[in-house]
């Protein structure tokens, strides 16, 4: 069972996490609440213990040669239709559907489509319920996309009910407005590394 623990956790890092080193946690499997067993939680964080989150975005962002006066916060309608974002791309992932997946990840690649695949699998072989958490910075907005850091974890029960957790990572998601809209969909992922 450990080879397929580290197995799952290996293929969840190349799908998703590229870049971050995941490695099971036991000691979190015995604290997790109704929050961590997929109760909805509001995404983007407005308060500021997103400090470390911002920091991690405003590097990416410092990186695509943009002029300061060109980034801007998101509105509240922004917000909000990112915030919906981001819940579908949660429940795509919890529900194990590449369909989903692609309609709120449009652009996703044949790699990590691919990957996501084998995880998926897994985790339907396995009998597991997954629990992908996100807590997310304020983004940061240029033109018609946006960038926003998120601290990643998954969390997952096997086939026995007992709880696993991947140790938390960074993950920086760009996120494209929609013509004509007040939808966003996700552009593209980037792992930033494992998490405090």
């Amino acid at each position: 069972m450990k080879r397929e623990t580290n197995l799952f956790l290996a293929l969840f890092a190349g799908a998703v996490l590229v870049g971050s080193c995941f490695a099971e946690d036991g000691s979190k499997a015995s604290k997790m609440s109704a929050i961590d067993l997929g109760a909805p939680t509001r995404i983007l964080q407005p308060d500021a213990n997103s400090r470390k989150l911002q920091t991690a975005v405003a590097k990416d962002v410092r990186s695509a040669q943009v002029s300061n006066a060109s980034i801007r916060a998101a509105s509240s309608d922004e917000l909000g239709g990112m915030e919906v974002t981001l819940q579908r791309y949660r429940a795509a992932f919890d529900s194990l559907s590449l369909p989903q997946m692609r309609l709120v990840w449009p652009g996703l690649d044949h790699r990590r489509e691919s990957a996501l695949r084998d995880v998926f699998k897994f985790l339907r072989e396995s009998s597991a319920t997954p629990n992908l958490g996100l807590e997310c910075a304020p983004p940061t907005v240029i033109g018609d996309s946006a960038k926003v850091a998120c601290r990643e974890t998954l969390a997952y029960s096997d086939a026995k009910g007992k709880a696993k957790a991947a140790k938390p990572a960074m993950v920086s998601i760009s996120l494209k407005k929609q013509s004509q809209s007040d939808n966003w969909v996700v552009e593209k992922m980037k792992g930033l590394g494992a998490a405090d």
